[in-house]
């Protein structure tokens, strides 16, 4: 296969969309810094599967997207894809992709929210069938085919154990491997299940014996109950026909009952008629004295409206009469005043006939008497023009007047109406206040009652979620206990398992020497080892077993002879060599022996005592031993020592001279003598390593501490499980009933409130009512407030009308008085006036002067007798409204009389009503009388049918419980269940015999059913059951489901034991295979690097070099190197050019053996590739002989002079670098 073609859309620089072609053999990008070359080999990683922002050179993974520029913005996904030709089907079909051709495109999106997207050939995929589909193939984010920036050199620094990496992609088995951990993946999964298989199969085993046993007792019970079903079925049978006799027979009662009660009903409901009719004719009798009062008051304020009436038109007449009299009186002083005048006019007439007097005097007094007469008249004309007025205005009072008090009558009867009215309304509003009290009353007993029950019922609903809450927190914690037993129970099983290899291993004294086996195993003179009988902390098993050694292994024995016996044995025997120990012999020599408590005690003395200030411990006293060892290990630790660590040891061996052994806490030793020992031990000599001796004593003691810890946290848990689940089957009975009563009552509440809302309507209506009447009556009270500030206004008005009548009157009083002062005045002045002038004309001419005597007196006459005219016209005007006032008050009087008449006679019709009522009460009470002795017979008679239905409910509800019971408990219809004839024969011993007739046996036999025998067998039987106890009924069904599980489990144990066969050669013959590839390929890899050295650096040696050759596998890689003119020296030490020589050396080896469809050079070393020295010439030879099959991708700031390449140019503009493709050859300088 090949690199084709490379397209990058929106990551890191590449904003638009950039494809890059590549041709074969060597591709050089070129481009100044920043413009984005080693983007390109970034993009090639990434789309391989790199998953690590900081090999991409980034913070986190949204920053391979593009982040936008000053003029252009940010992208919110970044792609790349990368195409492949010339594919190897084969290899394709092991990866699981088909192919129609040979070409290949892989695909990776990410998002700035973090989504991301595999493809191929535009089919979405996962990152693990990208990494599966170039596998073996020298492709991949960490393969040889990228050589990044700087990195060269890190395949140098590396440690051998990484360094194999390449080597194994080199060798084609990375794709094995792959399978190799999927395989030890699953082997150790079947490993665990084999265990949890294990632990479920000695669980099944366990339960099966419980469960036969229960099983044999439920087959027991199940006989027993059958025994009980027939005989407690043909009881309960007989019982039911007892009880049907007797319901018969009450029933045929309560038919009776209902007879007579229907009859005393009918009468009870004609009599309720009658008297529901007498009620309609005495409401329609109240109605109608109701009419007839309202009708009389009515009347009697129409008689005081007409005597109010007569009132007025009697102060009317009265002043009538009054103006009358003045008038009389006008035309009286007139007709005297024109007498005189008329006297006056006749005396003139004859002084003129006798006057003769002096002329010139008389003129002069004719004059100044004319003056005074003018001015006198003219006061006169004056004052009757204000007399006229003043008569006018008073006139206007007494009409006003009038106008005013009929006004006050009336709004005295409209006030009296207003008070009747009120009245009404206040006794309908008392009434409607007291319905809606009562109703008020009502309702809080309805509200409370109410109130109560959803309080109980609140109250009932927060127990049951309560009580769910509890469920929930039970069924949670019953499956954290499930999650812990299981945890538990995996962890036991786990603890089990180690527990047997160490015990096994250990009762096997496995690291034991053969021969000490073989002398063990003679248990009459071998008391054991010396590893048995003492015990060390774990913190110092490394320290102590390196102390003791192979001593460990000592074999006990008590005397010299059994020693000498057991070491002859085995040599007889040839089963090898073993170390024994006489206890006896020691302590023989021994004149200082301690006891195993006193090992502590042991205090070094002499030299020893200076390493007590070196920190370091005596070894004896931290070893917990047996008696009878303590002086062996006195003799074997009694001058050993234990430190942190090989300085600490030797710091105190020079303080102290090499008088001790000194032993570290990691297991190494600085003997007395000065030799070291240590180095790399399988373990690490930890305690919980199956190989150390102590430590596997001391696992196996926590091992059966924490079991034995185990064990009772798993009883615990079973303890809290099964109380839980009791508690939760009583909370789910409970919470059953208390949904059901809750419904009840929820029921019940709806009820209620459905009449709390019908007397809610029934009081607003009411309310509205009130309400009504509220507002007539603020009406009538607002009517009757402005009637009574209209009177109180109108009483005002007449009161000052009749002042103001009373001062017109006065000053029309006066006026007359002064209008007959000016006119005795002007009598008085004319008459003076008159005289002079008949004087003068006496004088002067007799006859003139008497006739202009006579004119004034003439016109005075004229006046009189036109004021006498005016005053009679007036007085006629009083005679008519006189008139019309008396014929008012006769038509009042005659009214007055004729609603007194009919008042009579309505008061008369009222009577004879009311009496008509109290005869239909009096009807109608003995009526009541006679309907509630029949309401009291009915009673008697609905009683006894009650108490009769009552008997009979429980009858039925006996029979109904009865069948219930048999059906509930049986399953059996008590009505199908045919009545038997059932005998018992009760043994000396054992249980009673049962038999059972058929009707016909029965009859042919004449026997019959002892039922009182049958009762108590069915007691007996059942004191037989309860005395079982507990019955588990599902443990027949139980013990086939675990006879079942139980083969099902061992087919499932033998199907995992044959998968971890299969998995184990599996993984062998992946072993064997990738050993082989790996080793071939090793060698040619190692062959090809020592001649590639060579033409590098144009002489000098290298080499690689397997670190553990016993393990080709897992060995690390060394590689060794000696340039030309230098000593052999590790690969560290050489300069920054020779190692990356070296490198590129080792590369090229592997591309030999197994060469990449490409190789990306990013900017590896431009020293090394475009310098000038003859090895660094040598090396830009070799990348284009190297590679003349394979495609190189190469990212630089500018081409080289010496490798003919197809140029790819990355310009950088102002928003984002593109790269524009041209192809150059150069011809190769010599």
């Amino acid at each position: 296969m090949y690199l084709k073609n490379l397209t990058m859309l929106g990551f890191k620089s590449f904003a638009d969309n950039t494809s890059l072609n590549f041709q074969p053999g060597i591709t050089a990008i070129v481009g100044p810094n920043g413009c984005g070359k080693s983007n390109v080999a970034d993009a090639i990683r990434w789309v391989l599967g790199e998953q690590s922002a900081k090999a991409l050179r980034g913070g986190e993974m949204a920053d391979v997207i593009f982040n936008g520029t000053d003029g252009r913005k940010p992208l919110s996904m970044a792609e790349v894809s990368l195409s492949m030709g010339d594919m190897d089907t084969e290899h394709l079909k092991a990866a699981g992709v088909e192919l129609a051709y040979n070409e290949l495109t892989i695909t990776r999106r990410v998002f700035r929210d973090g989504g991301s997207e595999y493809f191929i050939n535009r089919a979405p995929c996962r990152l693990k069938d990208i990494q599966q589909l170039f596998m073996g193939t020298g492709v991949g984010r960490t393969s040889y085919s990228i050589m990044a920036q700087g990195n060269i050199t890190q395949i140098l620094s590396s440690k051998p154990e990484d360094r194999r990496m390449v080597f194994e992609e080199a060798a084609g088995i990375t794709k094995f491997k792959a399978q190799k951990r999927e395989a030890l993946r699953k082997l150790e999964y079947t490993e665990q299940n084999l265990l949890r298989v294990g632990d479920l199969i000695r669980e099944v085993k366990r339960q099966i014996g419980s469960l036969q046993r229960q099983a044999g007792k439920a087959r027991r019970y199940k006989q027993l109950m059958l025994e009980l079903q027939h005989l407690d079925t043909q009881l309960a049978r007989h019982q039911l026909d007892v009880l049907q006799a007797e319901i018969a027979e009450r029933q045929a009662a309560v038919e009776k009952l209902r007879l007579e009660i229907e009859t005393c009903s009918e009468n009870a409901l004609r009599g309720e008629n009658e008297i529901a009719q007498l009620r309609e004719r005495l409401t329609k009798l109240e109605h109608q004295v109701s009419e007839s009062q309202q009708r009389a008051v009515e009347l009697e304020s129409q008689v005081d409206r007409h005597e109010s009436r007569i009132h007025f038109n009697d102060e009317r007449l009265r002043e009538v009469e009054k103006q009358h009299g003045n008038a009389l009186s006008d035309i009286s002083q007139a007709e005297e005043r024109r007498l005189a005048a008329e006297q006056e006019l006749v005396a003139v007439a004859g002084k003129r006939a006798a006057s003769t007097g002096a002329l010139e005097q008389h003129r002069q007094t004719l004059e100044a008497k004319r003056e005074a007469w003018q001015s006198v008249e003219n006061n006169l004309i004056q004052q009757q023009g204000t007399l006229r007025q003043a008569q006018s205005d008073v006139f206007a009072a007494a009409q006003q007047l009038t106008r005013v008090r009929n006004e006050i009558n009336v709004l005295d009867l409209q006030k009296q109406g207003d008070v009747v009215g009120l009245e009404k309304l206040a006794t309908e509003k008392t009434q409607l206040e007291e319905e809606c009290a009562r109703l008020e009353q009502r309702l809080s007993g309805f509200a409370a009652n109410v109130e109560a029950e959803k309080q109980s019922v609140q109250t009932r609903r927060d127990s049951l979620e309560e009580r769910q809450q509890r469920l929930h927190e039970i069924q949670q914690e019953t499956d954290q206990l499930a999650q812990q037993l299981d945890g538990s129970l995996q962890e036991q099983a786990e603890k089990k398992s180690r527990l047997e290899v160490l015990e096994q291993l250990q009762a096997e004294h496995e690291g034991f020497g053969v021969g000490t086996l073989a002398a063990l195993k003679q248990t009459e003179q071998a008391l054991g080892s010396l590893a048995d009988k003492i015990r060390v902390p774990d913190r110092y098993v490394a320290a102590i077993e390196t102390a003791l050694g192979h001593h460990l292994q000592l074999v006990l024995t008590e005397l010299p002879e059994s020693a000498r016996q057991i070491l002859a044995d085995l040599n007889a025997n040839k089963e090898g060599r073993a170390s024994v120990a006489a206890l006896a012999l020691k302590r023989s020599f021994d004149t200082s022996v301690l006891a195993a408590d006193q090992l502590a005690d042991v205090r070094p003395a002499g030299n020893d005592a200076k390493l007590l200030g070196q920190s370091a411990v005596p070894a004896l006293t931290i070893v917990e031993a047996e008696s009878e060892v303590v002086p062996l290990l006195k003799g074997l630790l009694g001058r050993t020592f234990i430190v942190a660590d090989l300085a600490a040891a030797t710091a105190a061996w020079q303080e102290t001279g090499g008088t001790a052994d000194l032993v570290t806490l990691g297991g190494e030793m600085l003997s007395r003598h000065g030799i070291y020992t240590g180095g790399y031990m399988s373990g690490n000599g930890s305690a919980k390593t199956p190989s150390s001796i102590l430590g596997r004593k001391n696992e196996i003691a926590g091992l059966q501490s924490h079991l034995a810890r185990l064990e009772n946290q798993v009883n615990v848990s079973n303890r809290r499980k099964e109380t839980l689940l009791s508690e939760q089957a009583a909370l789910l009975a409970g919470l059953q009933q208390a949904q059901s009563e809750l419904r009840a009552q929820e029921v019940s509440i709806a009820a209620r409130e459905g009449e709390f809302n019908a007397l809610q309507n029934s009081r607003c209506v009411l309310l509205q009512k009130i309400d009504t009447v509220m507002h007539e009556i603020q009406s009538l009270m607002a009517q009757a407030q402005q009637g009574q500030q209209k009177l109180a206004v109108m009483a005002t008005q007449a009161c000052e009308l009749e002042e103001r009548e009373r001062e017109l009157q006065q000053q029309l009083d006066d006026l007359n008085a002064g209008l007959e002062s000016l006119r005795q005045q002007r009598d008085a002045a004319n008459a003076a006036l008159t005289e002079t002038k008949v004087a003068l004309a006496t004088e002067e001419q007799l006859a003139v002067s008497f006739r202009k005597q006579e004119q004034p007196l003439e016109q005075r006459i004229r006046e009189l007798t036109q004021l006498v005219e005016q005053r009679r016209g007036e007085i006629s005007s009083f005679i008519s409204r006189k008139s019309q006032a008396e014929l008012e008050i006769e038509e009042s009087r005659q009214e007055i009389g004729r609603l007194q008449l009919e008042r009579e006679q309505v008061g008369a019709q009222t009577a004879e009503l009311m009496a008509q009522r109290d005869s239909l009460e009096g009807g109608m009470a003995s009526r009541e009388e006679d309907l509630r002795e029949q309401r009291r017979r009915l009673g008697e008679l609905q009683n006894q049918r009650g108490a009769l239905e009552v008997e009979l409910a429980q009858n039925n509800m006996a029979v109904q419980h009865l069948r219930e019971r048999i059906q509930q408990k049986y399953q059996v219809n008590l009505d199908d269940i045919r009545s038997e004839c059932i005998t018992i024969t009760i043994a000396d011993e054992g249980p009673a015999r049962v038999r059972t007739l058929t009707p016909e046996e029965m009859a042919a036999s004449g026997a019959s059913t002892d039922w009182d025998a049958v009762a108590e067998q069915v007691t007996a039987l059942r004191k037989r059951i309860e005395e079982m106890g507990p019955v588990n009924l599902v443990a027949i069904d139980e013990y086939e489901e675990t006879e079942q599980r139980h083969q099902f489990l061992s087919s499932q144990n033998d199907d995992l034991v044959q998968a971890k066969q299969q998995l184990l050669e599996v993984i062998n013959r992946i072993n064997t295979q990738t050993k082989e590839m790996f080793t071939d390929t090793f060698r040619k890899v190692r062959e090809n690097f020592r001649t590639l050295f060579v033409e590098v650096f144009g002489g000098g040696k290298a080499d690689l070099l397997l670190v553990d050759e016993g393990d080709v596998l897992e060995s690390g890689i060394d590689i060794v190197a000696r340039p030309p003119g230098k000593q052999l020296q590790t690969i560290s030490l050489l300069s920054g050019g020779e190692q990356t020589m070296t490198a590129v050396s080792l590369l090229f080896a592997i591309y030999q053996v197994k060469p990449s469809p490409f190789c990306v050079l990013d900017e590896l070393d431009a020293d090394v590739l475009y310098g000038v020295t003859m090895e660094e010439q040598g090396v830009s030879k070799m990348v284009s002989v190297k590679f003349h099959k394979a495609e190189e991708a190469v990212t630089d700031h500018r081409p080289s002079p010496l490798v003919p390449l197809s140029l790819a140019p990355v310009e950088e503009e102002e928003d984002q670098p593109h790269a524009r493709e041209e192809t150059l050859e150069f011809v190769m300088a010599k």
